[in-house]
């Protein structure tokens, strides 16, 4: 069988082969499916202030007028994004997978959380089971003055149900019919937004997917820290107990720095295995700056009388060094893993101290 093509010159080609994507173009579309891919799993991956902070990035870069809703001071009445100056509400919840066993709990913490999100939009509220108006004075004080919301978008992280759509959008129509509508349209409408959704929306670049993946890496590291079980701490808690003696009325404040640098110290472990499990170039660059870490904590320990009033310095002198090249990776961690740094210094015994001897 022959494919009969026309030239353009109107000539007939017999066996003319049909024009497909070059190889090129079919590489860059499975670049970007797989970007978007990995985008939307990154997106599922995250929970909380991470899921909603991650959220609120990405809009921000195509939204042009998008706003954030701190919650300080006395809320954000259920709003935590705006945009179309006013008229495009944003409720994000970012539930911990580990939380629910079953998608049936997920589904009704999803519910009951945008239930409530809805609610104070609306500026309604339940009072012995009956659905009243409850004016909100904060909303007030976000939305531009005579701007009423026209779309509620819900972003979630996770959205693999459909049975989480009625009750949310029933809800919706219920707290309509209650509300007096001074900052929600009557005939706005409501929309659940999942990870998939958000992903495709708009282009994932490769900003978008390095931040990605370093909200992911940081979420391993603090899950790992958690985790993380110290070697012996017998150097390390005589050293604490020895600063207790020196300074007998801060057993209180020594009590909680003790278990601050312990924190710091696993959060440092944690860091370190999963640069070496992942990162292997940047370990290498870990295990340089600690060498540095050393000298210079050293000379300057070795120079005071006074070495465990020298920490607060020590920490800095590890922040410093640490950021060169930490900070624009990872530089929400850079004064935990500090802290970390001097905490491990202190348990390996290059940092020490003796109670002084009082003369005879």
């Amino acid at each position: 069988m022959y494919v009969v093509l026309h030239d353009a010159v109107g000539c007939t080609k017999i066996g003319a082969l049909l024009p497909f994507p070059r190889p090129t173009t079919r590489l860059k579309m499975a670049t970007s499916q797989s970007l978007i891919e990995e985008y939307a799993q990154s997106l599922a991956a995250l929970s909380g202030n991470d899921f909603q902070a991650e959220v609120c990035a990405r809009l921000q870069t195509f939204i042009i007028g998008f706003q954030n809703v701190p919650a300080k001071p006395q809320g954000d009445a259920g709003l935590d994004a705006f945009s179309d100056r006013g008229e495009r509400a944003y409720c994000c919840y970012g539930p911990e997978r580990d939380e629910f066993k079953t998608n049936k709990q997920r589904e009704n913490a999803i519910i009951n959380k945008f239930k409530g999100d809805l609610r104070r939009l609306y500026e309604v509220d339940f009072e012995k089971e009956v659905l009243q108006v409850s004016e909100s004075p904060e909303m007030a004080t976000i939305l531009p003055k005579d701007r009423k919301i026209k779309q509620i978008e819900l972003l979630v992280n996770w959205f693999e149900s459909h049975r989480i759509l009625n009750p949310i959008l029933s809800a919706a129509e219920e707290y309509q019919k209650v509300s007096k509508c001074r900052y929600v349209e009557p005939s706005a409408t409501v929309i659940v937004v999942g990870p998939k959704d958000l992903a495709n929306r708009y282009a994932v670049d490769e900003v978008t997917i390095v931040r990605a993946r370093q909200r992911i890496f940081i979420l391993k590291v603090q899950t790992k820290a958690a985790t993380v079980t110290l070697g012996s701490t017998e150097k390390f808690d005589l050293k604490m107990m020895t600063l207790k003696e020196i300074n007998p009325g801060r057993t209180e404040q020594i009590d909680k720095l003790w278990l601050e640098l312990q924190t710091s110290w696993r959060m440092a472990l944690a860091f370190e295995q999963e640069l070496d499990e992942t990162l292997p170039n940047l370990h290498r660059d870990l295990e340089t700056n600690r060498a540095r870490i050393l000298k210079r904590v050293l000379m300057l320990m070795v120079g005071s009388a006074t070495p465990w009033a020298e920490l607060g310095q020590a920490t800095e002198i590890a922040s410093e060094i640490l950021q060169k090249d930490f900070e624009k990776l990872y530089g929400m961690l850079v004064e935990d893993l500090s802290a970390g740094e001097i905490a491990r210094l202190i348990g390996e015994c290059p940092v020490g101290w003796e109670k002084p001897v009082a003369d005879a």
